[in-house]
């Protein structure tokens, strides 16, 4: 089944509409273009809470967390608050 068939999903071009309204972010690539981003506008358009999941360490974690970002990136340390939560079985 395509992707543009299936009513839950939506195919763009554009970071900034594709991350609207939507609560996480994955970066699964090492592409320029990830470093390039305003995160504060897309911050800004999503739900909140809002994640990062950072799986190329391309983004600088602690600037994404002051702008309000929970940030999980490969190898490196969780936001505080995560670090005592109980796993989730």
């Amino acid at each position: 089944m395509s992707p543009t068939s299936v009513k839950q999903v939506a195919c763009v071009w554009d970071a900034y509409e594709a991350t609207k309204g939507a609560h996480g972010i994955c970066i699964l690539t090492e592409w320029d273009e990830f470093k390039l981003l305003d995160y504060k506008r897309i911050f800004d358009g999503m739900e909140k809470p809002a994640f990062v999941f950072d799986g190329r360490n391309v983004v600088d974690a602690e600037k994404l967390r002051k702008i309000g970002f929970i940030v999980y990136a490969i190898g490196k340390p969780l936001d505080a608050w995560l670090k005592d939560m109980p796993a989730v079985a």
